[in-house]
């Protein structure tokens, strides 16, 4: 099972996507989480 804590940017993938962004996908767990917290 992946850590979403230790590849919340994209350098931090083992792989690469098409998708050029900062964040990977997983940043997305963490802003939904800090949304639901606020």
């Amino acid at each position: 099972m992946p850590h979403p804590e230790r590849v919340f940017r994209s350098v931090q993938n083992t792989w690469v996507s098409d998708h050029k962004a900062e964040d990977a996908p997983w940043m997305r767990m963490f802003r939904n989480a800090r949304k639901w917290i606020d």
